[in-house]
């Protein structure tokens, strides 16, 4: 189903778009040897025409310690233009090879329409722009909170 394909595409997105902002973080040091041995969808749900439940697992090696991503939130725009907001609850990355499975969801912001959002996987990458932020709290107890704006699509997909 080709709706399914574009929803696959939206959360690989947003896979990258957090793994690049815990990297991206201060601590990137700490964070640089983390390395995404593969992923997948593990459900996606419509919930109405407007928002869409899912779920996607990880397959990390953390070489560092343990941390906790929580309070994460994220909106896509084209052009400028909010188009699906997102939140998901805390998920933990333990050190080693682990497993982690990641839920959320995302709907419409006031003034998109689903075709305009549906055009988005027919796009021209560089129409889009991601905000994203987020928790990390290390095992250590250090906290910090990551906040990135106007991240463009084609830096996160030359990513993966």
């Amino acid at each position: 189903m080709k709706i399914n394909n574009m929803l696959k595409k939206l959360y690989i997105l947003l896979i990258v778009a957090v793994v690049t902002l815990v990297a991206a973080d201060d601590c990137a040091a700490q964070f640089s040897k983390m390395t995404i041995k593969d992923y997948g969808i593990k459900s996606i749900v419509p919930e109405s025409f407007s928002s869409v439940r899912g779920a996607v697992w990880v397959e990390v090696v953390n070489p560092t310690e343990t941390f906790t991503v929580s309070d994460i939130s994220g909106k896509v725009y084209k052009e400028g233009s909010p188009m699906i907001q997102g939140t998901a609850p805390a998920f933990t990355v333990g050190k080693g090879e682990s497993k982690v499975e990641i839920s959320g969801a995302a709907s419409l912001c006031p003034g998109a329409s689903l075709w305009s959002v549906l055009g988005m996987f027919f796009f021209d990458p560089e129409d889009y722009s991601v905000d994203i932020s987020m928790t990390i709290t290390l095992a250590s107890g250090t906290k910090r909170t990551v906040e990135k704006k106007n991240l463009p699509v084609t830096a996160l997909l030359k990513l993966k």
